[in-house]
């Protein structure tokens, strides 16, 4: 039979590369097992090995889970302006005058158009004397009985409340013509082609006052203290109204006053932006004087406006990046120095307080002055020391998480005219929540989608109100607002004094109530540098790959006495060991292949001797 040319490879070669690894390597312990002659000795340096390896792994994990971490160190340094010193503010009115929107709102309805009457009808609680033609005196308290109401004439003007009379001697009845003071002709006067309108007539007096189509406004509910107590024949009207407006089981007058304003400013919001423009205050009503680095401000060129649809017009100083107002020193004298005027007396019910708003921002950012502003109140000089950072966080590619500032603003982002920012990030997905679940865009914000109309109506104002209290980013798996990876951010000090004081030389005739009346109504402040020099702040990583290496190769030297070198005889081991393989089952393949073709035929008179020879040398 004709032999196999493959040579066969024995099982012991296996075991006998291995054994000469184990015999030579540098790694501690192995050796020292395998050359005691004697079994107990060979067992304990295998299990001191073994209790090796062990810990030896657990703190290559412990090294693993470290790097995974992601750690960070913050470096701080301090520089100095070199050429300017950049800052934006807005000035806001703690809220806008809105007359013309209270008018529209208590107002009546003419032909499908807004009229405005000076003259009112209102229920009120009354002393009434004997007689129907006599007047009675009115009170701002809750009557107890229907039989103490009366009805008076509300002046909106100086919202005094006179003549009143009994409630009984008021009819309702329709009218032909009514007067811009809210008196109507008696309806005996009317013929066939007067338009007729809703009144409230005296029958004892014969006057008649026109009625809105809306319910006669109760006098205690605007000036009164208390509420209708349990029992009083008004308490079910009251809470019916409650509900109706949208107040329903909300008694507490705090909780009543913050949902209207937020009411007031959403359908202050839905109006166009010339009309808000014009129900807030010009540059001239709100800014008296100013001055910059000791330089006398122009109010009408340096200042820039900005709607905002809580606050209405605001001002911002220093917004234009091409025409940079730069500080000289550091302190108030040569910051921004201002005078407000915010007039309290055209407030509405719903401010809580009197002064301005004041945000501090970047030229490219959006100033956010409901979340990130600062009040100012009247009668007070508000001085504003502010300090910069500069904050370098590690982008992505180097193991951070943030948004590189070159990066495009995302399609859902609504400010596209400004840089990032988390607080847009966070309303911009608040607007797209909004948007996809009530079908309407919050008017107080951008809007994504154009198609989208605002929420106007009381079916959509009711949506947007309930999941604006529920939404939280928490719960949106779409939204991840990052900080940005280069930010300038502004930390602000505050201190107070009185304002004006009576030094204070004031174009008045009456000094005395010249600086009450200022103390009320305007205000001071002082924006500036605290100090003519900055922080920067870097991130840099804080565990890198390099020292992964390094205390994965002490840990090994530390418990097992390996090194690189020790690395480069495993791979000699497995080298040889892949070698002696792949030798054996090419052995074997050869030997089944010549199986399957026969007997092999020796050319030239060749030996098999030789051939096989030849076939070992390949």
């Amino acid at each position: 039979s004709v032999k196999d040319i493959s040579r066969s490879v024995d099982e012991s070669e296996f075991k006998k590369a291995c054994k000469e690894f184990c015999e030579r390597t540098t790694l501690h312990g192995i050796p020292m097992a395998l050359g005691s002659k004697h079994r107990p000795i060979q067992f304990l340096w295998a299990l001191f090995w073994l209790t090796s390896v062990i810990f030896c792994s657990y703190q290559c994990y412990s090294v693993f889970q470290k790097y995974n971490k992601r750690e960070k160190i913050v470096s701080v340094e301090l520089d100095a302006f070199h050429q300017a010193v950049t800052y934006s503010y807005d000035a806001h009115t703690e809220e806008e005058s809105r007359r013309k929107k209270r008018g529209a709102e208590d107002g009546f309805q003419n032909n499908g158009g807004f009229r405005y009457v000076q003259y009112e009808p209102v229920v009120s609680n009354c002393e009434c004397n004997k007689g129907e033609q006599q007047e009675c005196m009115q009170k701002d308290t809750v009557p107890e009985s229907l039989n103490k109401s009366c009805i008076c004439n509300f002046d909106r003007e100086d919202s005094s409340t006179w003549p009143c009379y009994d409630y009984s001697t008021w009819r309702e009845s329709l009218c032909p013509d009514c007067n811009d003071g809210g008196y109507c002709n008696l309806p005996s006067t009317a013929d066939g082609n007067d338009t007729l309108k809703p009144c409230l007539c005296n029958m004892n007096h014969d006057y008649c006052l026109l009625k809105s189509v809306q319910r006669l406004r109760r006098i205690w509910e605007f000036r009164g203290k208390v509420l209708p107590k349990k029992g009083s024949p008004f308490r079910q009207d009251f809470l019916k109204q409650l509900k109706e407006l949208g107040y329903e089981n909300m008694t507490d007058q705090v909780a009543i006053t913050t949902q209207t304003k937020e009411k007031l400013i959403l359908k202050m919001a839905a109006l166009p932006k010339e009309r808000r423009i014009a129900l807030s205050y010009g540059k001239s009503e709100f800014i008296k004087m100013c001055s910059f680095n000791g330089n006398q401000c122009d109010i009408e060129r340096d200042f820039k406006l900005f709607i905002d649809h809580t606050f209405g017009n605001c001002y911002t100083f220093n917004a234009n990046p091409s025409r940079s107002f730069t500080s000289s020193r550091a302190g108030p004298s040569y910051g921004l120095r201002l005078m407000v005027f915010v007039n309290a007396s055209d407030y509405l019910p719903t401010t809580d307080a009197a002064g301005v708003r004041i945000a501090i921002h970047g030229q490219k950012e959006n100033p956010f002055p409901d979340t990130f502003g600062y009040s100012a109140p009247t009668g007070i000089v508000s001085s504003f020391g502010i300090s910069m950072r500069k904050v370098n966080r590690l982008n992505n590619s180097d193991g951070g998480n943030c948004v590189p500032n070159e990066a495009p603003l995302g399609t859902n982002y609504i400010y596209k005219k400004y840089e990032y920012e988390p607080e847009g990030c966070y309303k911009s997905c608040y607007q797209e929540e909004i948007t996809n679940v009530c079908k309407c865009h919050d008017p107080r914000l951008p809007t994504i989608n154009e198609k989208r109309p605002p929420c106007l109506n009381a079916t959509q104002t009711s949506c947007l109100l309930e999941h604006a209290v529920k939404y939280n980013n928490k719960n949106n798996k779409n939204c991840r607002c990052l900080q940005p990876c280069q930010q300038d951010v502004y930390s602000t000090t505050y201190s107070a004094a009185k304002w004006p004081s009576g030094s204070v030389n004031m174009a008045c005739d009456n000094e005395r109530d010249c600086i009450k009346y200022y103390r009320e109504h305007a205000a001071m402040l002082e924006i500036y540098y605290e100090q003519m020099s900055y922080e920067i702040i870097r991130e840099s990583q804080s565990y890198q790959i390099v020292n992964v290496l390094s205390d994965i190769g002490g840990q090994a030297g530390l418990w097992l006495g390996a090194s690189v070198l020790t690395a480069v005889e495993f791979f000699s081991l497995l080298m040889r060991l892949l070698k002696i393989f792949i030798r054996k089952y090419d052995g074997v393949f050869h030997k089944k292949r010549k199986a399957a073709e026969g007997p092999v035929l020796c050319v030239n008179g060749a030996r098999e001797e030789d051939a096989n020879r030849n076939y070992q040398q390949l």
